[in-house]
């Protein structure tokens, strides 16, 4: 079984959303760290958002 990790800190990710999303900023991701916090930044298109995770294993 593979496991999801943050690819920017490599931190483990859990399917849950983002607790620390502002509902201002559109909804909150589905995929965050395992203390609730968005996965850590990445530049997309519209700038700065949450990176998606990989899979490892």
């Amino acid at each position: 079984m593979s496991a999801a990790i943050c690819p920017q800190c490599g931190g483990p990710a859990v399917e849950s959303p983002a607790v620390d999303i502002a509902p201002a900023w559109g909804p909150a991701p589905a995929w965050s760290h395992e203390d609730g916090s968005a996965l850590c930044p990445v530049v997309g298109p519209n700038g700065y958002e949450p990176a998606q995770p990989e899979f490892v294993g």
